[in-house]
């Protein structure tokens, strides 16, 4: 229970506060003096407390990783619904933002608590409604029910083994963390011959098949212990398990994990496995967008065909995006464009042209070929615009240097 002592400052008890991380960007001196005093009192270690706008904000968190609670003011704010928006876009799930500003107005906090604020103060702030504001965003108080902020998930399948599916999620996955600043997790769903931590130079664990085959012990120190690390902002779940042994799991495995991934990233990518079926078609038909990767073969477009009618595009059903992978040169046994659109009733929405000497130098580097500019970079860029709602990217004036992307 919080106390108040004779100053009239709220405190909490020592035993509730032993993981508390907050930042502040204010824009008056007032508010920033007693944003110094009262959150060490209410167990926050160095909390982050700077004269700044919402823009500051999010130039400090671009790189580095953000605390539990973030205080933003928008007095100052010309367009606060705006900026608020762009702050969300770099913000985990799981990250609660106070907001303070000078407008009483119910629309203005109704508008804020439907973006997933979690709350909203007039100032001068009194210390009893900031205390109150902050327990709630850490979780020392029950929250007002209003909707949490959740990630999307994107279910990725290869209608053929080797068509290229693990390279997408690798790479468009890559490209939303480093080039949108999201925070992103892959699942491989193949356990036992899956290739997407070979890809991206990790070691597998044991992690995710412990986890799908075990789901009542998803928490999160069981997801945290499984999760590899590629950067702050990208992390992985794969496993390679004995090939003798027997790690089935069902939806309902995957339906828990995601659950809980939707609430610590903004997109979960699923690498799909096709085996067995009935996993994920269900997989599929209850991800946020799916996209199934196919090459121009006559064999790649008529299991394209089989799961497009199995998946149905009635009212309600998820965004379905279809990617042409060409994984080789052209040769006279490729199915057209054309043709292939007609045969599987949809248009194809991005195409991966071959490249083989850029896929061969990333494959043995363990590094995305997104990271070099190319035909190839520029698909699996759109991919990522489409996931999140920018269909022609922002031009960069640079680009990214390549690196290898664990830290």
């Amino acid at each position: 229970m919080a106390q108040q002592n004779k100053s009239g400052v709220v405190s909490f008890p020592a035993a509730e506060v032993q993981t508390l991380s907050a930042a502040a960007y204010v824009n008056d001196r007032e508010t920033e003096l007693l944003l110094k005093d009262v959150l060490p009192k209410w167990g926050y270690s160095k909390p982050r407390v700077v004269r700044g706008t919402i823009g500051d904000a999010i130039r400090s968190y671009q790189g580095e990783l953000m605390p539990g609670v973030l205080i933003v003011d928008i007095s100052s704010a010309a367009l606060p619904l705006s900026d608020l928006q762009s702050l969300a876009d770099i913000c985990p799930p799981s990250v609660q933002v106070v907001v303070l500003g000078t407008r009483d107005n119910v629309g203005l906090y109704r508008d804020l608590l439907e973006i997933g604020v979690t709350d909203y103060l007039v100032k001068p702030v009194p210390s009893d409604l900031l205390y109150k504001a902050v327990a709630r965003a850490s979780g020392q108080i029950a929250a007002r029910p209003v909707e949490q902020r959740t990630g999307k998930t994107v279910a990725v399948l290869g209608v053929r083994g080797g068509v290229g599916a693990t390279t997408t999620v690798f790479n468009v996955g890559w490209l939303l963390s480093t080039f949108y600043s999201r925070h992103v997790v892959l699942a491989d769903f193949n356990l036992l011959n899956g290739s997407l931590a070979l890809e991206m130079g990790l070691e597998p664990t044991s992690g995710l098949a412990d986890l799908l085959t075990n789901p009542d012990r998803i928490d999160n120190m069981f997801v945290d212990r499984a999760t590899i690390s590629s950067s702050d902002r990208l992390k992985a779940l794969a496993s390679e398990c004995d090939l003798e042994g027997d790690r089935a799991f069902d939806f309902s495995a995957v339906e828990r994990l995601t659950k809980h991934l939707r609430t610590q990233y903004h997109f979960i990518l699923q690498d799909v496995n096709r085996s067995p079926a009935s996993v994920s078609t269900e997989i599929l038909k209850n991800s946020d967008v799916r996209v199934l990767v196919l090459d121009p073969s006559l064999a790649a477009v008529r299991d394209c065909a089989r799961l497009l009618k199995v998946l149905g595009d009635g009212e309600g059903a998820a965004k379905t995006l279809i990617v042409l992978n060409r994984t080789r040169p052209r040769a006279g046994g490729e199915v057209p464009l054309a043709k292939i659109e007609n045969f599987i009733g949809v248009p194809v929405d991005m195409i991966v042209p071959f490249d083989k000497k850029k896929m061969s130098a990333a494959s043995l580097n363990a590094e995305p070929v997104a990271c070099q500019k190319s035909a190839v970079t520029d698909a699996f860029m759109r991919l990522a615009g489409e996931l999140v709602g920018q269909k022609q990217p922002k031009p960069s004036g640079r680009w990214f240097s390549a690196k290898r992307v664990r830290s």
